[in-house]
């Protein structure tokens, strides 16, 4: 492409030189050093958020399905063909069911209404001697109040909870409190 000055009748042919090219390169640079770590720390929020809405969502089924059909409903850590894992930990997934025989295990018998997905990444463990959440026909469930934690890369600072209340009210938190060991800031 040529460009014509006017009055001088010079022609210029237009190009960067090797100079522009290199401050462009260096600018881009800088830029995109700047924006990996923020769009890391914004992957790892939506991570924590998608976690919690999903178990927080099959927690509200489970109360809303006891409710519904006035018998006791249980969402648990486990999968589809093993049931329940009778541990605390929800990280690799979760199960909700009628627990028409009052046993928290997933029987023959008893529809599967949800299954949830974990990835390992939260970090997903409920509190000590609650390896259930069990919801009955008035939605609430008996026991001791539950906490659901959730701690991902970001270490405490960043970790979230999920509070069951007895009368069934599920409400979501921050959960700087967390124990370092299950919530390394790695």
């Amino acid at each position: 492409m040529h460009i014509h000055a006017h009055g001088t009748g010079i022609h210029r042919a237009a190009a960067f030189t090797v100079l522009e090219l290199l401050v462009t390169l260096a600018v881009a640079a800088i830029l995109l050093l700047t924006a990996v770590p923020s769009f890391q720390q914004y992957t790892q929020r939506q991570n924590m958020k998608a976690a919690v809405n999903s178990l927080h969502n099959g927690l509200l089924l489970a109360r809303n399905e006891a409710v519904h059909r006035n018998v006791p409903v249980v969402a648990c850590p486990g999968d589809d063909t093993d049931g329940c894992t009778g541990d605390r930990d929800w990280s690799n997934g979760w199960i909700v069911f009628p627990d028409l025989n009052d046993d928290r295990q997933r029987q023959a018998g008893e529809t599967l209404l949800l299954r949830g997905q974990g990835s390992g990444n939260p970090f997903v463990n409920s509190s000590p001697g609650r390896t259930s959440i069990r919801f009955v026909g008035d939605g609430s469930t008996p026991g001791s109040n539950a906490n659901i934690r959730f701690c991902g890369r970001g270490g405490p600072p960043h970790a979230r909870k999920l509070v069951i209340s007895n009368i069934g009210r599920i409400r979501r938190d921050a959960a700087p409190d967390i124990d370092p060991g299950l919530c390394p800031a790695s």
